[in-house]
């Protein structure tokens, strides 16, 4: 094979793999579940990608012992979080190292978790200090890119306005941003296409 066809062969594989990521998250966008949920917003600046919001969600710090599912996870590992409705945010059921079974309106979103902090809750009934795993979570849901000068209008919302998203969940657990809320309503929707 020569140098040329090689390096063809290369340029097609990297392009293949560009046009599989692309279509995949198109993939969640329409066909994933629609979740609402409540976020955090902060706003840095890229200087390479212009505004973007990165955002934290009320779902970002678990505390298994809280939920239903597994207790006990260490930094890295991956986890299925399982969300219900609830007005107006769906809120968290159940946490899994493996996807779970679903019931009803329910859907997991896959995550990874990226430190755990164990503290202690005073127990005033028994007099006894009992133990609390606190771990923080990422979806891969956490930035999103907003027009140039417009992401200071998300970091600082007026008061009253409050921030929220729209997320498509797939059946494969992964997530994709399909809108930004202000107050219920899409102030910006994702279009891949």
């Amino acid at each position: 094979m020569t140098v040329t066809a090689r390096l063809a062969v290369v340029v097609v594989l990297q392009t293949l793999a560009l046009f599989t990521m692309i279509a995949m998250k198109q993939w969640t966008l329409n066909t994933g579940t629609l979740v609402v949920l409540e976020t955090q917003p902060i706003d840095p600046r890229s200087l390479f990608r212009g505004d973007y919001v990165r955002l934290n969600y009320r779902i970002s710090e678990l505390k298994p012992q809280e939920l239903a599912g597994d207790n006990e996870f260490r930094r890295h590992d991956p986890l299925y979080l399982v969300l219900e409705p609830d007005d107006p945010y769906w809120r968290p059921v159940s946490v899994h190292r493996r996807k779970p079974t679903l019931a009803g309106d329910q859907v997991a979103i896959r995550g990874e978790v990226q430190y755990v902090n164990h503290r202690g809750r005073f127990d005033g009934a028994t007099n006894e200090i009992e133990p609390i795993q606190v771990m923080q979570v990422r979806y891969g849901i956490e930035s999103y890119f907003v027009p140039e000068g417009e992401g200071r209008v998300l970091e600082r919302p007026q008061p009253g306005e409050v921030v929220s998203l729209r997320i498509a969940v797939d059946k494969a657990g992964n997530a994709g941003i399909k809108a930004v809320l202000v107050n219920g309503e899409a102030r910006y929707t994702e279009r891949l296409f």
